[in-house]
């Protein structure tokens, strides 16, 4: 997680969604839960759904992340060590 202050970029931005979503979650819960604004969540749901990081379950909508999605965020921990 980032520290408040510090502008996170996109790839830290995923990772955090992804991590939040190992169990499901509703877009609120996400929402605040990442400090994203609405529009910002709507866009990287989608980027993320349309590349099989995260995917749709039950109703009411949640959403869970992928298979592909843990790996995304198990390679950007390895990453984040070395920074």
């Amino acid at each position: 997680m980032s520290v408040m202050g510090t502008k996170r970029d996109r790839v830290e931005i995923m990772a955090e969604i992804l991590g939040l979503c190992s169990k499901p979650k509703s877009k609120t819960r996400v929402m605040y839960g990442t400090n994203l604004s609405w529009r910002m969540l709507q866009h990287y749901l989608g980027y993320m759904q349309e590349h099989g990081l995260l995917e749709v379950k039950d109703e009411p909508t949640k959403y869970v992340t992928t298979d592909r999605g843990r790996d995304f965020v198990a390679k950007w921990s390895e990453l984040k060590e070395y920074f």
